[in-house]
């Protein structure tokens, strides 16, 4: 019986690492801005993202849903460079208010690199590169702009995060507490052993698959031209999965190494 109840914890212990993982990512690596610029830079995504969204201009003209001229038009805008600067600056303002650091949702809107009549003079003018989300649905209609319910929502979404991650790191270690404490004293630490080797043996095993995806799945989705979405998806996952996936494997080589020591230390005696 004090078998099963073993097992029952490390399976336990299992299914709630990977949650953990996911929490922690989202926690020190999505919410931050940091995270998503060096990455994108690391991985030359804008030069490739440049050349997706030209490629699928070309297919919207050949398809007649967009006129040659203005594909010409979003040619010049769609360069590398105002795409760095688009995205980079949004994602700052975005995630900055959302863990916080801002008190005022902003969006970054280059006015002056946009082709001239796409947004009307007297209302460009009146406006600076950052506006609100107010002004951001007058500019493009009010189904752009954000609810107060969906403001708060995004509001919180950092100190969720925060929860979350506390409360997964709680919950963790206190299976491995309860793990520790049916363990009989004199004997070895096995249980928790075995659930910090599995747990990280199934973290590395999911890190090394999804690292290939990210090195060549990603690559085929990159080379098919016929599809820009598959194209996106092959730009923009990789330079996100791979350091997701080096950080849970980080997690998981500590772990391990700890799981191990664990099999070869015997709990204490309490004296009598």
């Amino acid at each position: 019986m004090k078998f099963l109840g073993k097992a029952f914890l490390i399976l336990v212990f299992i299914f709630l690492f990977i949650p953990f993982l996911f929490s922690t990512s989202f926690k020190f690596q999505f919410l931050s801005p940091e995270f998503w610029i060096d990455s994108f830079r690391a991985g030359g995504v804008y030069p490739k993202l440049e050349k997706v969204l030209k490629n699928g201009l070309q297919m919207q003209v050949k398809e007649g849903k967009t006129s040659a001229q203005e594909a010409k038009i979003w040619t010049g805008v769609l360069s590398s460079g105002t795409l760095q600067d688009f995205i980079e600056k949004n994602l700052k303002l975005s995630l900055d208010f959302t863990t916080g650091k801002e008190k005022e949702q902003k969006f970054y809107i280059p006015f002056d690199k946009l082709p001239k009549g796409l947004v009307p003079a007297e209302l460009a003018g009146s406006l600076g590169n950052e506006i609100s989300p107010e002004q951001f649905s007058k500019l493009l209609g009010p189904q752009a702009g954000q609810t107060q319910i969906q403001n708060q929502n995004f509001t919180r979404a950092g100190k969720n995060a925060f929860v979350s991650w506390g409360v997964s790191l709680v919950v963790l270690l206190g299976v491995l507490l309860l793990m520790y404490l049916v363990t009989d004293a004199g004997k070895r630490l096995t249980t928790p052993g075995i659930g910090l080797i599995l747990s990280s043996l199934l973290t590395l095993a999911l890190s090394a698959l999804g690292t290939l995806w990210g090195r060549v799945v990603a690559q085929e989705m990159l080379a098919n031209e016929a599809e820009p979405a598959a194209q996106l998806l092959g730009t923009l996952g990789p330079p996100i999965i791979l350091p997701m996936f080096a950080l849970w494997r980080n997690i998981a080589l500590g772990a391990l190494v700890l799981g191990i020591a664990l099999l070869f230390v015997k709990k204490p005696v309490s004296l009598p």
